[in-house]
C-alpha cells in the first residue's frame, strides 16, 4: 500500500498561506481581436467584440460571449471553440471531445475556470473537460505559450472560462433561461441562471446557475450508435460582498455526467478486433433507446473556492484565491458473471490550489507578480477486480512569476519570467502483479516576450514569443491498461522527460466596418514531445482484444497559419471565413506526427436587418470543408490510410422578440450536417469502428429577464 508523504490534509495549513496566478488586466489592455466587429449572427458561433481581455494587447487571443455560448446549446465545449480560427477538436465517439489549439490538446492546453486551473482526468483521450460551458459568460482562447503567468502545461495555449462579475448594486433580479430539443439523440436540455443582490444590502450579491440534459442514442447518417446516451446535471452558486477597497467572494459548482460508450469499442477477441477495424462500422444494431447500459462513464466534479481582493492606491491590487476540487470518475464495462455494475476504473482525485497575485499600474507601466502552490492526490478504488490503468500518485507543484508591461498610445511591450518545480510520487501494481512507480522531480525556468503596434486606427500588429514546459503525466509514465471509449490498450514509459516548448506567434489585423481580416502565423519547436503510436501488436485481456499503443518521445516542429475574415458589403449581411493550416513533423526524421488536424475551411453568410422593431428576424447558412489528411505517417496509426475529405452544410434561422420591462425572447432553429453526409474525421479516435454524427436539427428558446 502506498504511503503518501504528501497529503492534502497534512498540507492544508501551509497551502492556505501560499499562493499565484493572475488577476485581470487593466481596462487599457484591449482584446487583440475584433474590437470593431459586432456580434455577428452567423450560423457559426461568433467571436465577441469585447473590449476587455484577460492578458492584454501583447497576446494573440480571441473571445466568445454569452450569445455564442447560448446558441451552442447541445454541443460540446470543443465544438463551440472550433469556430475560432486555429481551433479544432480530438474526439472519441460522438459525445467526448477535447479542444485542440494549433495541434495541441489534453495536458498541453491549460483550462482555467474562474481563475483556477481545472484539475481532473484530462490525460485520457476519452476524457472530456469536466465543465458546464453554459455556466460561463465569456470563453477566451489564448494561442501563445503562456506558461509565465499560468504555469506548466500551457504549451498550446490557454482556454479562459469566466463568469461575469457579480451584480453589486443591482436593484432587480436578472437572469436567463434556455431550453433545447435536438433531433439527433432526441435530446432535451434546460439551462439558466438568476442573479441579484440582497434587499437589505446591495453590496451583497448572488448568482445561481443550473443545467440539465437528457439524450438517447446518437446516430450517423445511416445507422444508430447504440448505447451513446447522455445524462448531465450541473449547478453553481456564487456569493460576494463588495465594500470599499475589499471584495470577498465564495462559490461552489457541481458537474455530474453519465454517458454511454459505443459497444463496438469493446471487442470479444483478436479476430473480431481485426474484422471491426477492417469493416469500419458496427455489425449489430438495436432500436433507439434512452437507456444507458454497459459500458458507460460516470463523472462527478466538485469545485469550491474563496477569493479576497484588496485595492490599495499606493501599493496596488492584491488577490488571494484558494480552490478545492474533487473529481470522481467511474467506468463500467461489460463483465462476466453479472459484475458489470462494479466499475473497472474508479479514479478519485482531489486538489487544492492557492494563488496570490499583485498588480500595480503607474504612469505607462504595469508590474505584476504572483505565487502558486497546487497539491494533488489521485487514487483508485479497491475491490474493482481490475488492475487500475494508472497507479496512485501525489503531486506537489509550486511556482513564482513576474511580469513587466509598458503601454503607449500606439504601441506596447512586455516581458515575464517564471520558475517552477514539481514533485511526483506514484505507486501501484500492474496486471502481471509487478510493483511499479517511483519519485520524480521536475524543475524549469520559463520566460516570454510580447509586443503590439497600432500604426493607425484600422491596423494592429501583435507578436509574442514564449518558452513553456510540461512534465510527463503519470498516465504517460506508467499507464498499462485499455481506454474504455477508444478501444486501445496504452502503455507508458517511466523514462520520459519534460517537454520543452519554444513558440513564436505573430498576428496582423485590419478592422473596418466593411472588411475585417485577422491573420495569425506561428512556429513552435518542442523538445521531448510525447505521443503514443501503435506497436502493431494486440493484447488479449478479460474484456477482449485491444491494439497496443506505446508512449515515446521525439523532437517536434509545428507551424501553421490561421485566417479569420468578415466581409459586410451592407450592414445587414456578414460573410465570415475561418480557415487553418497546420504542419507537424519530427525534426530528425521529418515524419508526420499523429492526430494533427487536416486543412479545414468554414465560411458562412448571415443576415440580420438593422431595425429597432419589436420582432427582428435573422438567418444564416454555413459550409464546412475538411480536407483529407495527406500529412500522415501510416506507422503511427492502426490503418494505412486516412478518411476522405468531406463537406458539411448547416443553417440557422430565428427571431428576436423584445418584451416589456427589459425582457427578450429568442427563438432559433439550427441544423448541422443538413444533407446527412456519412463521413469520418481523422482526429476522431473511434473512426476505426464507426462514422461521425449525422443530421442534427436543434430548436432553442431563450428568455432573458
Amino acid at each position: 500500500m502506498l504511503n503518501f508523504k504528501l497529503s492534502i490534509r497534512k498540507s492544508l495549513p501551509v497551502l492556505c498561506l501560499l499562493t499565484t496566478c493572475g488577476a485581470h488586466s487593466q481596462a487599457q489592455d484591449r482584446l487583440s481581436g475584433e474590437n470593431s466587429i459586432h456580434d455577428s449572427l452567423t450560423i457559426q458561433e461568433v467571436i465577441v467584440t469585447g473590449r476587455h481581455s484577460t492578458l492584454g494587447a501583447n497576446h494573440v487571443q480571441q473571445q466568445l460571449g454569452s450569445t455564442a455560448i447560448t446558441r451552442s446549446m447541445g454541443k460540446s465545449l470543443a465544438s463551440l471553440l472550433e469556430n475560432i480560427s486555429g481551433m479544432s477538436s480530438i474526439q472519441t465517439g460522438t459525445i467526448v471531445a477535447k479542444p485542440v489549439i494549433h495541434g495541441m490538446y489534453g495536458n498541453r492546453i491549460l483550462l482555467m475556470s474562474n481563475d483556477a486551473r481545472l484539475t481532473g482526468q484530462q490525460w485520457g483521450s476519452d476524457h472530456a473537460p469536466e465543465v458546464d460551458k453554459n455556466g460561463y459568460s465569456t470563453i477566451e482562447v489564448v494561442k501563445g505559450a503562456e506558461s509565465v503567468k499560468y504555469g506548466s502545461e500551457a504549451l498550446g495555449g490557454i482556454i479562459l472560462m469566466n463568469q461575469s462579475p457579480l451584480p453589486y448594486g443591482q436593484q432587480q433580479v436578472r437572469g436567463k433561461v434556455s431550453s433545447l430539443y435536438g433531433s439527433n439523440g432526441r435530446r432535451f436540455s434546460l439551462s439558466g441562471y438568476a442573479e441579484g443582490t440582497m434587499s437589505w444590502d446591495r453590496h451583497l450579491a448572488w448568482r445561481v446557475h443550473a443545467n440539465w440534459e437528457n439524450g438517447g442514442d446518437r446516430s450517423t447518417a445511416h445507422y444508430l450508435l447504440n448505447n451513446t446516451g447522455l445524462r448531465e446535471n450541473d449547478v453553481a452558486v456564487n456569493l460576494g460582498y463588495d465594500r470599499g477597497r475589499w471584495r470577498t467572494e465564495i462559490g461552489y459548482s457541481y458537474f455530474s455526467q453519465k454517458l454511454g460508450v459505443m459497444q463496438s469499442a469493446q471487442m470479444g477477441n483478436e479476430q473480431l478486433l481485426q474484422e471491426r477495424v477492417q469493416l469500419g462500422r458496427p455489425v449489430i444494431f438495436t432500436p433507439f433507446s434512452r437507456k444507458i447500459g454497459y459500458p458507460h462513464q460516470k463523472i462527478d466534479h466538485h469545485t469550491a473556492f474563496a477569493k479576497i481582493s484588496l485595492h490599495n492606491e499606493a501599493l496596488g491590487d492584491f488577490v488571494w484565491q484558494t480552490t478545492f476540487q474533487k473529481d470522481d470518475r467511474r467506468e463500467n464495462r461489460i463483465r462476466r458473471m453479472n459484475h458489470s455494475d462494479i466499475p473497472t476504473v474508479s479514479l478519485h482525485l482531489q486538489s487544492l490550489q492557492n494563488t496570490l497575485t499583485w498588480k500595480k499600474s503607474y504612469n505607462n507601466w504595469q508590474s505584476e507578480g504572483g505565487l502558486q502552490l497546487i497539491n494533488t492526490e489521485n487514487h483508485s478504488e479497491r475491490g474493482t477486480g481490475v488492475v487500475p490503468i494508472i497507479p496512485n500518485y501525489t503531486e506537489l507543484a509550486g511556482g513564482a512569476y513576474f511580469l513587466q508591461k509598458l503601454t503607449r498610445d500606439t504601441w506596447g511591450m512586455e516581458g515575464g519570467l517564471r520558475g517552477d518545480l514539481q514533485h511526483t510520487e506514484a505507486d501501484g501494481y500492474d496486471w502481471t502483479g509487478q510493483r511499479y512507480g517511483g519519485k520524480r522531480d521536475f524543475y524549469n525556468l520559463t520566460y516570454s516576450l510580447g509586443a503590439h503596434y497600432r500604426p493607425c486606427r484600422h491596423w494592429t500588429m501583435t507578436t509574442n514569443f514564449g518558452v513553456a514546459w510540461r512534465a510527463p503525466h503519470v498516465y504517460e509514465l506508467y499507464s498499462n491498461g485499455n481506454e474504455l471509449s477508444s478501444g486501445m490498450f496504452v502503455k507508458g514509459d517511466s523514462t520520459l522527460r519534460s517537454e520543452q516548448s519554444y513558440k513564436w506567434i505573430a498576428s496582423l489585423q485590419y478592422s473596418h466596418p466593411v472588411l475585417s481580416v485577422r491573420l495569425d502565423a506561428y512556429l513552435q519547436w518542442i523538445n521531448n514531445y510525447i505521443y503514443d503510436q501503435p506497436t502493431r501488436r494486440n493484447i488479449i485481456v478479460v474484456s477482449g482484444a485491444y491494439p497496443v499503443f506505446q508512449y515515446r518521445q521525439t523532437k517536434a516542429y509545428f507551424r501553421g497559419v490561421d485566417l479569420d475574415l468578415h466581409l459586410r458589403p451592407v450592414p445587414q449581411l456578414d460573410y465570415h471565413v475561418v480557415t487553418a493550416l497546420i504542419w507537424g513533423n519530427e525534426r530528425t526524421t521529418h515524419n508526420y506526427l499523429p492526430y494533427i488536424p487536416s486543412t479545414r475551411l468554414t465560411h458562412s453568410l448571415s443576415w440580420k436587418p438593422q431595425t429597432k422593431a419589436v420582432i427582428t428576424p435573422h438567418a444564416g447558412l454555413t459550409h464546412r470543408y475538411v480536407a483529407k489528411q495527406t500529412r500522415f505517417d501510416p506507422a503511427t496509426d492502426l490503418v494505412a490510410f486516412t478518411p476522405p475529405a468531406y463537406h458539411l452544410l448547416g443553417f440557422e434561422a430565428g427571431i428576436d422578440w423584445r418584451l416589456p420591462h427589459q425582457q427578450a425572447l429568442r427563438l432559433t432553429l439550427a441544423g448541422d450536417n443538413l444533407l446527412n453526409k456519412e463521413y469520418k474525421e481523422y482526429t476522431n479516435r473511434s473512426r476505426y469502428y464507426a462514422h461521425d454524427m449525422g443530421r442534427d436539427i436543434r430548436c432553442i428558446v431563450t428568455w432573458t429577464f
